[in-house]
């Protein structure tokens, strides 16, 4: 296997974590080592650098058992251990919440910004189950529940897996997207903001793909048909979730009050007004209107949107309907 530039440590739990799930039977720590490259570099004889090796692959498994999934171990026949991830070990049942439970729960993880994106991706698998449900709803609560139910990346799920192994195994892969036929060599996957994204290069060109929009399956070919490009993957995506490309695109302008005006979360955007009072308006370019509203429900009322007009409504109707969701008055 051709060496590949060293993951951090959140990255290679990662992908430890969907090469196990993968796989539809157990591997050794041999064969997992050769099939990532995520320890040791194939043939390589060093002591300590196997020693090293070694540590890091029981961290990761203790640290994959510790956020809660179990790792199946099997002794094989000449004594070797064997480990893989069975698919019941790891995703949710179904907890058959009600539409309006679903809109209480996104309504509140979009309420609390704790800085990660656990939240939205728990939201994302609890309310997958409901998204044929919702179509019964009546406006407006029936907007906001299918859109929860378009986030919530049911199909992005089951590629998950497979993609992850693609890349650790240096696989061509070949799927749809954007209404055409995409052939690349898979770098990795990246989440960002509850979104997994499929880093490839396509025609000599390092990108990213949103895998909830990858249409129908992905095809995958022979192992080992690549060499492994050295790309930083994390620089592939901006750092600020609103400027990720969701499809959106277009600059919000936010009176922020004196209170939040200095605060981190304020100067997410740009200042252009001062005002007299200490409030500041602030504009905001949005590709992400998903990032947008959660960065505005993080300054609760100390923030107000005042253009575009159709955004305005937007986020009115929105702030509406998850509040009638949530058990207030209808208006």
């Amino acid at each position: 296997m051709a060496t590949r530039s060293r993951p951090d440590a959140t990255e290679r739990v990662m992908e430890l974590m969907m090469y196990l799930l993968a796989r539809d039977v157990p591997k050794t720590r041999e064969q997992i080592w050769r099939d990532t490259g995520l320890y040791a570099p194939e043939g390589n004889t060093d002591r300590l650098l196997h020693q090293s090796a070694r540590a890091s692959f029981e961290r990761d498994k203790a640290l994959i058992r510790n956020l809660g999934v179990r790792i199946t171990e099997t002794i094989e026949h000449d004594g070797a251990m064997s480990y893989t991830i069975r698919r019941q070990d790891y995703f949710l049942p179904d907890l058959q919440l009600t539409p309006d439970e679903q809109l209480a729960l996104r309504f509140a993880a979009d309420r609390v910004d704790i800085g990660e994106t656990w939240d939205l991706e728990a939201v994302a698998k609890l309310t997958s189950a409901e998204a044929a449900s919702v179509r019964d709803l009546e406006p407006p609560a029936a907007e906001v529940a299918l859109e929860t139910a378009a986030a919530s990346q049911q199909s992005a799920g089951a590629l998950l897996p497979a993609l992850a192994a693609a890349a650790a195994e240096r696989a061509a892969v070949r799927f749809t997207y954007g209404g055409r036929e995409r052939r690349v060599q898979p770098l990795g996957l990246l989440c960002r903001a509850g979104y997994w994204y499929f880093a490839a290069i396509e025609d000599g060109t390092a990108k990213t793909f949103r895998v909830d929009r990858m249409e129908g399956d992905a095809e995958v070919g022979e192992r080992g048909a690549f060499s492994r490009a050295d790309v930083d993957m994390a620089g592939l995506l901006p750092s600020e979730p609103m400027e990720i490309d969701f499809g959106d695109d277009f600059v919000a302008r936010v009176r922020i009050d004196a209170t939040m005006a200095h605060q981190p979360t304020a100067e997410r955007g740009k200042v252009v007004v001062r005002h007299d009072d200490g409030s500041v308006t602030v504009e905001a370019r949005v590709r992400n209107r998903t990032a947008f509203r959660t960065w505005l429900l993080d300054m609760g009322r100390h923030a107000v949107v005042e253009s575009p007009p159709e955004l305005v409504n937007e986020i009115t109707s929105w702030l509406r309907a998850l509040a009638w969701g949530a058990g207030a008055d209808q208006p």
